[in-house]
């Protein structure tokens, strides 16, 4: 296993460490308060320990994680917490702690995923031998017990494939993200586009030269939990992810304000409902698959064929990026 430590070189009469600074960032609203411990003590209990792990509050009035938090913080000065006055949201909150952070590199993590032990170890020597300047990981999917639900066996890593796939859907996770921070800052942090910060962060990254990759390895464990699979705003991520993907194809960064329009002309309630019934039945598909179910994986796919063909093209655009994997 590799084992990074704080170098020493002599300088005149001097030892001074050189630091390879790493900025963790992390957004809390209201969690489980369980699930916010596990998510902290996942990076507290790296194997790579040098970095900073900056902590937001959305939700000022949340007690109890204000409480549980800085009594992490009172033992591990690692932690650096913040609150917010009032909900900002996730892509502000997020642009505000690359705002704090002093890191050269930037680490992504959500309040009630679990990182691996040796994510960031691994992540940051797959990023500097490669020469990349921002990559994901593999998840495994759990539920809110840590079940897993369905893992995701492979994704692209090749940058050129990448560049091509990445047309027909997110290939960077989120959740696993670890890159340079002067990406972020280039780029001036994730715009406010509507339930695709990310997807339209790594399309503006591509289109300004930036090298994309994965570490082929599980760096990361992604909490599913009721409401992320049964949220009822999945039909419209969808549509802002067909227009900034349709712009991306002619090289061109999408505007906010024109994908806001194309939402609003393609959403509807009846498309948006039929387009969330069908993604239960494909995460049950998926669950089914793990668990060699495979009279339930049958009749799951067949409910799924007939339940809306907005997720059905969802669906061809996830096996384009297999053909890429």
């Amino acid at each position: 296993m590799l084992r990074y430590k704080c170098n020493y070189v002599n300088i005149g009469q001097d030892e001074r460490k050189i630091m390879m600074e790493i900025s963790v960032i992390m957004a809390t609203y209201k969690e489980k308060i369980e699930l916010l411990k596990v998510a902290i003590e996942s990076i507290l209990k790296q194997t790579y320990n040098n970095f900073e792990f900056i902590i937001i509050l959305d939700n000022p009035e949340n007690i109890e994680h204000i409480r549980c938090i800085e009594n992490y913080q009172k033992n591990d000065d690692r932690i650096r917490f913040y609150i917010n006055e009032k909900n900002m949201g996730l892509t502000k909150t997020l642009n505000k702690a690359l705002s704090l952070s002093k890191g050269k590199y930037i680490c992504r993590m959500d309040a009630d995923d679990v990182s691996m032990p040796d994510r960031i170890e691994k992540q940051l020597h797959y990023l500097n031998q490669y020469h990349y300047d921002l990559i994901g990981g593999l998840s495994h999917m759990i539920d809110e017990n840590g079940k897993t639900i369905y893992s995701i066996k492979k994704v692209p890593t090749d940058f050129n494939k990448i560049k091509k796939c990445i047309k027909y859907n997110q290939v960077i996770s989120h959740p696993t993200w670890f890159g340079k921070k002067e990406v972020f800052e280039q780029l001036e942090g994730y715009r406010q586009m509507p339930l695709c910060e990310d997807y339209d962060f790594t399309l503006r990254a591509i289109l300004k030269g930036y090298k994309i990759s994965n570490l082929n390895e599980v760096v990361l464990k992604y909490r599913m939990t009721s409401d992320s699979i049964s949220r009822s705003n999945l039909f419209e991520q969808y549509l802002y992810g067909c227009y900034i993907t349709k712009q991306y194809s002619k090289k061109q960064i999408a505007s906010i304000e024109d994908a806001h329009n194309y939402v609003k002309e393609h959403n509807n309630s009846k498309n948006a409902k039929k387009y969330l019934k069908a993604n239960k039945y494909f995460n049950d598909a998926l669950n089914d698959i793990e668990n060699k179910s495979f009279i339930s994986f049958i009749k799951n796919g067949l409910l799924l064929l007939f339940a809306s063909k907005y997720y059905l093209n969802k669906i061809y655009r996830f096996v384009m990026v297999t053909l890429y994997s």
